[in-house]
């Protein structure tokens, strides 16, 4: 990844980081919660998530997980399915990368470098 970011990224991303702490300092009690305010967190990290696929192909996999996570909120909480396909900012809607999945049982290779078992010349290999 880059060492320095675009300056409009790097201002936003530190007031995210500051308006986060704040949320977290006035958020004692459960009490201080309004539905309202609930969705508007869970938005937030949503839309978070998405911008954060587009910092390095690696996020895909973690921002997935995070979106699963999110969506399980919004159930338990009863709240409204997340619709970040489209919004009047864009003109296309947003698709995250999918991440390659493996099976559990896939070979995972010898390692890096392996070119084999060298058998030589005149024996078979079955060793006879």
């Amino acid at each position: 990844m880059p060492t320095a970011a675009a300056a409009a990224v790097a201002e936003r991303a530190g007031t995210l980081a500051d308006a986060a702490c704040e949320l977290y300092d006035v958020t004692g009690t459960p009490g201080t919660w309004s539905a309202d305010a609930v969705e508007d967190a869970v938005e937030a990290m949503e839309t978070t998530a998405l911008a954060l696929l587009r910092a390095h192909p690696a996020t895909a996999a973690a921002m997935d997980t995070v979106a699963r996570t999110l969506a399980l909120l919004r159930q338990d909480l009863g709240l409204p399915a997340a619709d970040h396909g489209t919004d009047e900012h864009q003109d296309q809607a947003v698709t995250p990368t999918t991440p390659i999945r493996r099976s559990r049982t896939a070979r995972r290779g010898l390692g890096p470098g392996f070119q084999g078992v060298r058998i030589p010349p005149g024996r078979t290999a079955t060793g006879r």
